[in-house]
C-alpha cells in the first residue's frame, strides 16, 4: 500500500508540472501497465481493516510559489534605495600629459576599489609619429562613480559623455522568486526521493531533480551577472593626447571668428614648426642623396668625355654658341655707329 500512495503521489506532481512532457508520458505508460494487471498475486497490496490516513505534504509548484511571493518580493525591492540599476558611461577625453593622464587613472580607479577590464595604448611607432590614443574598460563601485566622473573631468578635457541607466529591479525580483521556488520544489523532490522505494519511481525522481537543478543554476548564473554589473559601473573611456585641448563652443559671430582666425593661424604654424624639424631630421638623407647624385653625374661626364662623337658634338655647340654671341656683338656695334 506504501508504494501505491507514493506513486499516487508522484503521479499528482507530474501532472502539476506539466513543463515535463517526457517524463509524464513515461510515468503514464507505466501507470497504465500496473492498471493492467503488471502487479503480480504476490505484490498485490492487502486492504488493511482501517485506511491508512495519507500524510499530509504541502507540495508548492513553482508557478504557485512565484505568485504568492511576487507581489510581497516586489513590494518589498523596489523601494527608491533598492533599485537594481545598471549604469554605463562613455567618455573621451583630450589630454596634453599623456603619460601622466594614463598613471593618475590606474591610481585613481584603484583607490576607489574598481578595477580595469581591459586597456590598449597605440601611436608613437619608429616609423610612423603621431599623437597616441588609449582606450580603457573601467569597473567602478556603483557608489562610487559620480566621484570617478568628477575627477575624470579634473585630470583631462572631456569632450564627448554618454551616460545609459538601465533599471532591472522587476527582473531582478522574478529571478529571486523563481529560485526560492525552484529551491522548495528541489528540497521537496529529495524528500520524496528519500521515501521512494520502486526503481521506476527513483528514475523519475532522478530526472526531474536534474531538470530543476539546471534551472536552479541557470537562475543563479543570471542573478549573479545582475549583481555585477549591478554593484560595479561600467565606463568606457577613450583617451587622446593632443598638442591644444579644443575651446568651448563660441556663441556670437565674433568670437567665432576670432576663434576660427586663431584656429587657422595655430595651425600655419604647428605646419611650419613640423616641417622645419622635419627638414633638419631628414638633412643626413638628403646628404646621401647629393653624394649619390653628384657621383651618377661625375660618371657620366667622364665617360661621355672620352667618347669622340660626344666631342665633336660638344665642340659644335660651343662653336655655335660663340658665333651667336659674335653675331649679336656685330648687329649692336653696327646699330650703335647708325645712330651716331
Amino acid at each position: 500500500m506504501k508504494k501505491l500512495r507514493i506513486l499516487t503521489l508522484i503521479l499528482a506532481v507530474a501532472l502539476i508540472f506539466g513543463g515535463c512532457g517526457a517524463s509524464n508520458l513515461s510515468l503514464d505508460s507505466k501507470n497504465e501497465a500496473f492498471d493492467a494487471g503488471g502487479w503480480t498475486e504476490e505484490m498485490k497490496p492487502v486492504e488493511p481493516e482501517a485506511p491508512m490516513e495519507m500524510p499530509e505534504m504541502e507540495y508548492v509548484t513553482e508557478d504557485s510559489a512565484f505568485d504568492n511571493s511576487t507581489s510581497a518580493s516586489i513590494s518589498e525591492n523596489t523601494a527608491p534605495t533598492n533599485r537594481k540599476l545598471i549604469r554605463t558611461f562613455n567618455l573621451d577625453v583630450e589630454t596634453l600629459e599623456f603619460e601622466t593622464f594614463i598613471s593618475d587613472l590606474k591610481s585613481e580607479v584603484s583607490s576607489l576599489g574598481g578595477y580595469i577590464e581591459n586597456s590598449s595604448v597605440s601611436g608613437n611607432s619608429y616609423n610612423y609619429s603621431s599623437n597616441r590614443n588609449a582606450s580603457f574598460t573601467c569597473r567602478i563601485p556603483s557608489e562610487k562613480l559620480d566621484e570617478f566622473i568628477n575627477t575624470i573631468g579634473g585630470l583631462g578635457n572631456i569632450i564627448y559623455s554618454y551616460e545609459d541607466t538601465t533599471d532591472v529591479t522587476l527582473q531582478y525580483v522574478d529571478t529571486e522568486a523563481r529560485i526560492k521556488s525552484l529551491q522548495t520544489e528541489y528540497d521537496q523532490l529529495l524528500e520524496l526521493l528519500a521515501e521512494a522505494e520502486n526503481i521506476d519511481t527513483i528514475i523519475l525522481l532522478q530526472q526531474r531533480l536534474t531538470e530543476v537543478r539546471y534551472q536552479l543554476e541557470s537562475y543563479q548564473s543570471q542573478l549573479r551577472t545582475y549583481d555585477n554589473l549591478v554593484d560595479y559601473s561600467t565606463v568606457h573611456l577613450n583617451v587622446n593626447e593632443v598638442k591644444r585641448v579644443t575651446a568651448a563652443e563660441p556663441k556670437t559671430i565674433w568670437e567665432r571668428i576670432s576663434a576660427d582666425f586663431g584656429n587657422n593661424i595655430y595651425d600655419i604654424w604647428v605646419g611650419a614648426q613640423d616641417f622645419f624639424v622635419w627638414f633638419v631630421a631628414n638633412i643626413p638623407y638628403f646628404i646621401i642623396w647629393a653624394i649619390i647624385i653628384a657621383t651618377i653625374v661625375f660618371a657620366v661626364r667622364f665617360f661621355l668625355g672620352k667618347n669622340p662623337k660626344w666631342q665633336e658634338r660638344k665642340a659644335a655647340r660651343k662653336a655655335r654658341k660663340e658665333y651667336k654671341k659674335a653675331q649679336k656683338l656685330a648687329e649692336k656695334t653696327e646699330n650703335t655707329e647708325n645712330k651716331e
